[in-house]
């Protein structure tokens, strides 16, 4: 009797440690995962959007995985926004609009170049709003579904204080800000650019293409398209200030 007592006690702290020993593996684990999001988070949010890449590679589970992936998603649509950006600016097409061989081949009407304006404006726009959207707080505090979490109030507050920090706030105002800045810089630009077609369209009788320059007969037409030139080298001026302050 009082063996099988012993076993059985053996046996129940056998149980016990085991069960403290998953215990402690268990919240061991957690710790080292919740190290592991933070150090993930920092990661993203310190690359380049405009040239480094964001794999959605989740190395975390359960909650803590939900989160991870929400974050890296979001730093990828910023930085596919940011590099589309970067990508339809840079287009041959677009840079060499007002080269003299791109004149010459698209006078005197101008038609394909002011598609390339328009449509250039309208892929633009559709990225700057949406990263100025991402820079929301709204965006931001609801990026997490708290529905999907099983442990939602934890979790959340754990999200919110790597991600909705007083500093965070500040930094995604400004970013906001100086998105509608380029916005409104690169649509004064790309209105200018157009302008500048109109009126060699318009002036279309008094203007003639050589390979390496266009002539223009009329000194007055000649000095407001010379005025024209000078805006727009202004406005070009604004964007790259803007753009060096992102």
């Amino acid at each position: 009797m009082k063996k099988n007592i012993k076993k059985i006690i053996i046996g129940i702290v056998i149980v016990i440690v085991i069960i403290l020993g998953l215990i402690f593996f268990t919240a061991f684990k957690e710790l080292q995962e919740e190290d592991i999001l933070k150090q993930e988070i920092v990661n993203y949010s310190n690359k380049d959007l405009a040239t480094d890449d964001y794999p959605i590679e989740v190395k975390t589970t359960g909650d803590r995985a939900y989160v991870e992936e929400a974050v890296k998603k979001y730093f990828k649509s910023l930085s596919d926004s940011v590099k589309a950006i970067n990508s339809y600016l840079n287009e041959e097409e677009l840079t060499n609009i007002l080269t003299i061989d791109s004149l010459r081949n698209n006078s005197p009407n101008y038609t394909n170049s002011h598609a390339i304006i328009s449509n250039t404006k309208s892929k633009v726009t559709k990225e700057l709003e949406n990263i100025s959207s991402l820079c929301d707080e709204d965006t931001i505090k609801n990026l997490i579904d708290k529905d999907k979490l099983s442990d939602s109030e934890y979790y959340y507050d754990f999200y919110l204080d790597l991600m909705y920090t007083e500093k965070d706030l500040e930094e995604l105002k400004n970013i906001k800000e100086e998105m509608e800045n380029l916005s409104n810089n690169l649509n004064l630009f790309l209105d200018k650019v157009d302008e500048i077609l109109t009126f060699l369209e318009t002036n279309a009788n008094y203007i003639e293409y050589t390979d390496t320059d266009i002539y223009i007969s009329d000194d007055n037409i000649l000095n407001e398209y010379n005025n024209l030139v000078n805006e727009l080298t202004t406005l070009a001026n604004n964007i790259a200030e803007t753009e060096s302050d992102i």
